[in-house]
């Protein structure tokens, strides 16, 4: 799911499935989780990488 949706459209996803129910719980429960990251604050776009591990105390890797 993008940030910025305002619905899933899915008729077809869940209509053709071996099981609709399970197709269309599957379905709610991906777009709670969705709404559940989007309020938890997703981190803020950037436009070049920063590292996340200070470079002090990082294993060196020959």
């Amino acid at each position: 799911m993008e940030l910025g949706y305002d619905a899933v459209l899915l008729n077809t996803a869940v209509a053709k499935a071996g099981d609709p129910i399970a197709m269309a719980a599957a379905f709610g429960k991906a777009v709670e989780a969705g709404r559940q990251a989007y309020c938890a604050g997703p981190l803020d776009p950037r436009d070049v990488a920063v590292p996340s591990t200070p470079v002090i105390g990082m294993a060196a890797f020959s």
